[in-house]
């Protein structure tokens, strides 16, 4: 991955989903923080349901090449305090968590990304 910024992540409210919401942001331009980032979202669904989880605002890494708007699959593991995944789009997304299962669990699964 050619760049890295960062993302917040949060399942939904209930004490054990399948759901879960990443907030993050693309560099406008990477070779230039001082050109600002874009919002960026991934509403996402796990084909497995896991205790709910959280990340302090802006404590993952989001690694990405390029970005483009959509739908995307996704797969990784969760667990222990982290989490990692890689989508379709080559987009990555891991770093530590609060909450989920105790020892790691692959995970699979599609969202829709949207530019703000």
């Amino acid at each position: 991955m050619s760049n890295t910024s960062f993302a917040t992540i949060k399942a939904e409210d209930n004490a054990i989903y399948s759901k879960f919401t990443v907030k993050g942001a693309m560099w406008n331009n990477p070779a230039d923080h001082d050109e600002g980032s874009v919002p960026i979202t991934f509403n996402a669904n796990s084909d497995v349901a896991v205790p709910k989880f959280y990340s302090a605002d802006k404590s993952l890494a989001l690694l990405y090449d390029t970005f483009t708007a959509g739908y995307d699959t996704f797969r990784g593991n969760i667990g222990g305090g982290k989490i990692f995944f890689k989508t379709g789009k080559g987009i990555t997304v891991k770093g530590d968590i609060t909450g989920g299962p105790t020892e790691g669990q692959n995970f699979v699964g599609s969202g829709t990304w949207i530019q703000a």
